[in-house]
């Protein structure tokens, strides 16, 4: 495993403690994921087959930088109290495993940011699927270097699909990044060792983005379905996209930013959108495309705000999205 890890104060194990709630029984039929749940430490553990892999990411610093209402922070731990109690339905050879958190210190994103690309890479190295549990959005980047260590070889392709309302490719402030920079600091590293930008953003609003960011997306060959585009009629077109995207590319990172979608289903985020994806039969036929793509290797849930999560609506979306994700394996 990453010996980075075990130096670093800024990871945590899984807590077993954190996994509890109701128990109906015994026999795998009547169990629950708290009683499937394996804590680990990424600094012992080094064999992770066949696991879904969480990980929280315990950071609103981006949030805080980009003028966005902070709280995040504490997403990982309220998402975990939700997954909790969700009933098992994935196959019997899929294993579920807690591997802590990455914590933020003295406000140094830069080094949540490291400290979590060590550990996707230390969790991809050993065969596990990645489902990170954000955090602000700034989680993206971090997720990103973890991806890129991984590879090894800068030729790979990496194609990333946002699902956002914002397409969070704005310059960096003060030379420093945040929950809104992300595709940007990616999209200049890809090019500073003269590789292709592979971006698909879906359920992007004008109404949260300037027009010129959203000519800027598009100068970088950025892939735009926006949400207004979101409609039956349109259905097979935008599944076809999905799946040409994800051939034209090694690895699919999905990242969900959940203020993606419309305030009645996900008031618990840091930037509310009153009209966004409402969480229906077309958009789950959709993301099911997504979920089922055969080079989808990594996943993390952004944006979660415990603080405005009237009645754990937004966990309760979020975890839905991570229990259809489990039930694709």
């Amino acid at each position: 495993m990453n010996p980075l890890l075990n130096q670093s104060d800024l990871y945590v194990g899984g807590d077993q403690g954190v996994w509890k709630g109701r128990v109906d029984g015994e026999a795998r039929a009547w169990m629950r994921w708290h009683q499937m749940m394996d804590c680990i430490d990424l600094s012992v553990d080094s064999n992770l087959d066949h696991s879904v892999v969480f990980l929280g990411f315990c950071s609103d610093e981006g949030v805080g930088r980009n003028q966005g209402r902070v709280g995040a922070k504490d997403g990982p731990a309220a998402l975990r109290n939700v997954l909790a109690n969700l009933p098992v339905y994935f196959s019997s050879e899929l294993k579920l495993k807690d591997a802590g958190d990455i914590l933020l210190k003295d406000s140094d994103l830069e080094s949540s940011q490291m400290a979590l690309g060590d550990a996707v890479s230390s969790i991809l190295r050993a065969g596990g699927f990645p489902v990170i549990l954000g955090g602000g959005h700034e989680v993206t980047y971090g997720h990103y270097l973890g991806i890129k260590s991984f590879l090894e070889d800068h030729r790979k392709k990496i194609g990333i699909i946002n699902l956002d309302a914002h397409l969070d490719m704005r310059e960096l402030a003060m030379g420093q990044g945040n929950s809104g920079t992300g595709f940007y600091q990616i999209e200049k590293e890809r090019a500073g060792i003269n590789q292709s930008f592979h971006y698909l953003a879906i359920g992007i609003q004008e109404i949260s983005n300037t027009k010129g960011l959203v000519d800027y997306a598009k100068s970088k060959n950025v892939q735009l379905i926006e949400r207004k585009d979101l409609v039956s009629h349109k259905r097979h077109e935008i599944r076809q996209q999905i799946q040409l995207f994800a051939e034209q590319v090694d690895y699919i990172y999905l990242t969900i930013d959940l203020d993606a979608f419309a305030a009645a289903y996900a008031p618990g985020v840091s930037a509310l959108a009153f009209n966004g994806i409402v969480p229906d039969e077309l958009f789950f036929d959709l993301y099911h495309t997504i979920i089922t793509l055969p080079n989808l290797q990594s996943v993390d849930i952004a944006e979660l705000n415990p603080y405005f999560d009237i009645d754990a609506r937004t966990a309760k979306l979020a975890a839905d999205l991570i229990f259809k994700l489990l039930n694709r394996f």
